[in-house]
């Protein structure tokens, strides 16, 4: 009981938000969309097939989170990690992370190859060190991760050589599975110990198509550090994302700051929430008496409709409790209030709103999260970023998605 009260204490909450920051304008690239109408109603949906890691604006607050060493053991990696305000999304977010929404463990290098989007043409082949997960990789982790590797031998795989050899070891041994059992101690050197950027990634035969969460620590390894990875499209992932016009609403009018939480106003009144666990949206009402704008929705069936009066608050009003598990702990276990409209890869919050142009913004908010063996996931609250995400306009369309 006091590890699990002391790593609650320990990890470290998102840093404050500085006004240089905050009056810091960042310069970042139209999101991909396609024009979507329901009747007379249309929005600028999001373009799935051309939205990457890569496209995504780049994070807008800083952060960290620190795992106390003594506690890394539980997760079987560490998840810590510090980012900078204007740093991109793919350098922040690990595969772990966001594993269950995309099942990014189940893509290999050929597979990644195959659908990345590529708008530059180069005939240099990636090296070892430009695949992340390799520097903390030995020969008996790979072994395990590509069981053929061990009937070569050491002559065939020129990285293992140069690793054996620096331990004056496995040289005169037939195949690598025999190096290994005989060399023990060279057997567990991490490939960091070589200079893997003179090697490319062919030098190690079927690493190309082994599943990426096949090898030791893959969660760890940051999206950025997959060749090709930040350039596959969300819809070609394992499990693609979800495109969230299963649930749409129209924007009928938007409310700013001077709004206040209303005890008459319960959460049934609300689209926007808390994440819980099972990854699904539970709507939380703005507390009576505090800040709450918001933006309020009509539906396409009239004041029948289901959607007709609910109210998306801002998260920038309203924090909610968020997260799960031990990780729960982080940034004082909040998020800002808002839904899982794509999945639960990132949750989309109201960013802002300005009552005299009828306009809101939004932005994604992603987290950090951890299978620890034999236990159940756990995840921080969502609070990496603002992403800043597509707008709405009063009279447009509202993507609400499934709230899962």
């Amino acid at each position: 009981m006091k590890s699990k009260l002391f790593l609650l204490t320990a990890i470290a909450s998102l840093l404050p938000l500085s006004a240089s920051i905050a009056q810091t304008p960042t310069t970042t690239q139209a999101t991909p969309t396609i024009n979507y109408s329901q009747g007379k109603y249309k929005t600028a949906a999001p373009d799935w097939s051309k939205i990457t890691w890569d496209t995504l604006p780049p994070v807008q607050q800083p952060g960290f989170l620190v795992i106390p060493k003594n506690l890394i053991s539980t997760f079987g990696y560490d998840p810590s990690r510090s980012w900078t305000a204007g740093q991109k999304v793919d350098s922040v977010v690990m595969l772990g992370d966001a594993d269950d929404a995309f099942k990014m463990s189940a893509l290999s290098l050929k597979t990644i190859g195959a659908v990345a989007l590529t708008t530059t043409t180069t005939t240099t082949k990636p090296t070892l060190k430009e695949f992340g997960l390799m520097q903390w990789q030995t020969p008996k982790t790979l072994v395990k991760a590509m069981p053929e590797l061990g009937n070569l031998s050491l002559s065939e795989v020129p990285p293992l050589a140069a690793l054996f050899s620096k331990n004056f070891a496995g040289l005169g041994y037939g195949t690598i599975s025999q190096a290994i059992a005989s060399n023990p101690q060279a057997a567990n050197l991490t490939l960091d110990k070589i200079d893997l950027s003179k090697y490319s990634l062919d030098s190690i035969p079927g690493l190309d198509k082994t599943q990426l969460g096949k090898f030791k620590s893959w969660q760890q390894a940051y999206v950025n550090q997959i060749p090709k990875l930040s350039q596959v499209p969300f819809d070609k992932m394992p499990q693609p994302i979800s495109s969230g016009i299963g649930v749409v609403g129209i924007a009928s009018v938007v409310l700013g700051t001077a709004e206040k939480g209303d005890a008459r106003t319960l959460n049934d009144y609300f689209v926007s929430g808390s994440v819980v666990r099972g990854d699904r949206t539970v709507t939380v009402a703005c507390p009576p008496g505090i800040e709450c704008s918001y933006l309020e929705m009509g539906d396409f069936a009239g004041s029948e409709g289901s959607l007709y009066g609910k109210r998306w608050a801002s998260g920038s009003s309203q924090q909610v409790k968020g997260g799960y598990g031990i990780l729960a702990a982080v940034n004082g276990g909040k998020e800002p209030t808002g839904r899982l409209v794509y999945g639960s890869g990132f949750k989309v919050a109201l960013t802002g709103v300005n009552e005299s142009k009828g306009t809101a913004d939004f932005g994604l908010f992603f987290r950090i999260c951890a299978r620890p063996p034999f236990q159940q996931k756990t995840c921080t609250p969502y609070f990496i970023g603002p992403i800043p995400w597509l707008p709405v306009s009063e009279n447009d369309l509202v993507i609400v998605g499934t709230g899962r």
